[in-house]
């Protein structure tokens, strides 16, 4: 599964990301629409990053083994 992460505008002056890893496009998307139900945030983008992102001294791995 690869790194997918959700842009979001919170408010005004806050936009905020979620994190979450997806099998292809369309299972991002459809995770991509929970979050935001739950959420109620304007959707900003949805991103791949395959090759991993950092976030402050946290390494996200870009692809994961599924659970068999």
């Amino acid at each position: 599964m690869t790194l997918w992460i959700l842009f979001c505008r919170m408010s005004e002056k806050w936009d905020t990301l979620f994190t979450f890893y997806a099998k292809d496009r369309e299972d991002a998307e459809r995770q991509a629409e929970k979050i935001l139900q739950e959420h109620c945030y304007e959707r900003l983008e949805l991103k791949e990053y395959p090759y991993g992102f950092r976030i402050v001294m946290t390494t996200l791995p870009g692809k994961i083994e599924e659970n068999a």
